[in-house]
């Protein structure tokens, strides 16, 4: 009996926990050749985005990590918006990008520089 009940708790609050806590959305990035900018949103769903935010987010251009920002929120309660400059890509480089929720999960994505 105790068994069952601890699990049944154990899914409740797991279930509850999922509600509140989820990872960054689809992800959309571009990147302008001419003027080397990365111009990144990601969708990011929260009632209090000083809360539940995008906590860190990584770039790597050729994986090799280039740039690391760490946040104390988001840029609002549904988006963080990011610009960053990567001077030293050119074409055929790949960009990949790691953004991380401060409560649970991330989401990654890569394009490759034309």
């Amino acid at each position: 009996m105790k068994r069952v009940l601890f699990f049944t708790v154990a899914l409740v609050l797991s279930l509850t926990l999922s509600v509140y806590a989820h990872p960054p959305g689809d992800i959309e990035m571009s990147f302008n050749t001419e003027n080397k900018m990365l111009e990144v949103t990601i969708p990011h769903n929260s009632n209090d985005n000083s809360d539940h935010f995008i906590n860190n987010v990584k770039v790597y251009l050729n994986d090799n990590l280039h740039i690391e920002q760490n946040f104390i929120m988001q840029t609002d309660n549904e988006v963080q918006y990011l610009h960053y400059m990567i001077p030293g890509a050119k074409a055929g480089d790949t960009i990949r990008l790691n953004a991380e929720c401060n409560k649970f999960g991330s989401r990654e994505i890569e394009l490759t520089v034309e």
